[in-house]
């Protein structure tokens, strides 16, 4: 009869404004949980989306926030669902591992950790324009109307005409490994083919064949080296008749 009284007596009060409604958080030793999922791929300049699921020991209702972590860094918070969080990968090193976790927060102070996610660094191709590199020989830059039109960046390198022309690009290897050597080139000739090598060793030099489709119409060759860490130079050169380069990509495989 007490406690019917006492209720009574708050709703009256409630009614004409006096009391304020509250919510008491029973206490509870049952932890939240947590679940953390990704991509096992982190795209190096991209953002790699993290994604929390969890629950208090009272609900969802009774979260108070989602924290993650790289490592044992923090790098972010979420307090409203959905616990998703975009990690911007400032890493470049092909194949570096990158671990996250995430602590689940509930009203009552409980705490979980996640799960642990793995993520393998991709860098993706890195191109560099032909008329950026260094010219060789007879080599020179084009960049007339069909040009302009046809090619990347709107410009080409022409005249790989003899034995001592075409281009040299410097780039950094970060992590040792093979690596795909992607070159877009073109030619108005049969029979024109170009040779590549690493470091000015033109002994270990692939060759490859470009059809004849005319003149502005770029067709890409892949060719695979095996690169060690550090400074690497790669020279495309005239290797048979006359042919032009409009790119060169790499990127570790």
């Amino acid at each position: 009869m007490k406690n019917m009284l006492s209720i009574l007596l708050c709703g009256f009060a409630c009614m004409v404004g006096s009391c304020e409604r509250t919510v008491d958080i029973p206490s509870s030793s049952v932890a939240p949980t947590i679940l953390l999922t990704a991509d096992t791929v982190a795209i190096a300049s991209g953002n790699y989306v993290l994604r929390a699921a969890g629950q208090s020991a009272y609900g969802g209702a009774q979260l108070r926030r989602v924290d993650f972590y790289k490592g044992e860094e923090k790098i972010g918070e979420k307090r409203i669902a959905p616990f998703n969080f975009d990690y911007k990968v400032n890493e470049a090193i092909p194949d570096q591992s990158l671990t996250f976790h995430a602590v689940l927060i509930d009203e009552a102070e409980n705490t979980v950790k996640s799960n642990i996610v793995n993520a393998r660094v991709k860098v993706l191709p890195i191109r560099i324009e032909a008329e950026n590199a260094t010219l060789r020989g007879v080599a020179r830059i084009a960049n007339d109307p069909e040009t302009r039109e046809t090619s990347s960046n709107q410009a080409k390198v022409g005249a790989i005409d003899n034995a001592a022309s075409g281009i040299d690009a410097t780039i950094q290897v970060l992590a040792a490994g093979e690596y795909r050597i992607r070159i877009a080139a073109g030619t108005g000739f049969d029979g024109t083919s170009h040779k590549v090598y690493i470091d000015d060793d033109e002994s270990t030099a692939q060759v490859y064949s470009i059809a004849n489709r005319g003149w502005n119409v770029w067709q890409t060759h892949d060719l695979v080296f095996l690169l060690a860490a550090g400074t690497r130079k790669i020279s495309i050169r005239h290797n048979t008749l006359y042919g032009e380069i409009d790119y060169l990509e790499y990127a570790k495989l």
